[in-house]
């Protein structure tokens, strides 16, 4: 009998363009199998030039396009959830825990149970796992569902989302050339 793939949800999140794409959120999972990680570590490492890691507001247009291919050519999901704020909803803190309810939904149907999500610091990631916790209380969440927080700087996987938000945001605003290159693998929730 063969074991089930372990499979993870690596998340980031983004604003989109201020002027553009105004009071919009992202967030983004890239979703792969526990053992394919190392491989797309290496994928992403390969892509660092000079800086700390790969961020898409950094990169130019070449640049993106080589990005976003390298992780097209990969064994990886994404599921992204977008909401648009609505006017008396200002604070962005209100719109990350819609989205990222939805998204553990999301994963939650997919069999996924395990979030890494990249770290904003002690106190924003304390608000990440009370809104998990609060979810749970209120049965709204599986049990087995963890989430853990790491530096983006030090962890390659999730330079996957942020540049998966950045994909979304240009397709937001007119390009659809990244979002495209994804295919069938890119899955879009509007919140």
């Amino acid at each position: 009998m063969s074991t089930p793939l372990a499979l993870r949800a690596w998340v980031d999140e983004s604003g989109s363009d201020h002027a553009r794409d105004p009071g919009t959120y992202i967030l983004a999972a890239a979703v792969v199998s526990t053992i394919e990680e190392d491989a797309v570590r290496t994928v992403m490492s390969s892509l660092r030039m000079s800086q700390r890691k790969v961020h898409w507001r950094d990169e130019g247009t070449r640049r993106r396009q080589a990005i976003i291919e390298a992780i097209a050519d990969t064994c990886i999901e994404h599921i992204v959830v977008v909401r648009q704020r609505i006017p008396a909803e200002r604070r962005t803190e209100r719109a990350r825990r819609k989205c990222l309810e939805r998204l553990i939904t999301e994963l939650e149907a997919r069999g996924i149970h395990e979030l890494v999500l990249e770290s904003r610091g002690p106190s924003d990631d304390r608000r990440d796992i009370d809104m998990l916790n609060a979810l749970r209380s209120q049965h709204r969440t599986s049990p087995a569902t963890t989430l853990h927080h790491r530096v983006g700087a030090g962890e390659p996987m999730l330079w996957v989302p942020d540049c998966i938000c950045g994909a979304i945001s240009s397709l937001r605003t007119g390009d659809e050339t990244y979002a495209a290159a994804l295919g069938e693998a890119l899955t879009i929730v509007d919140v």
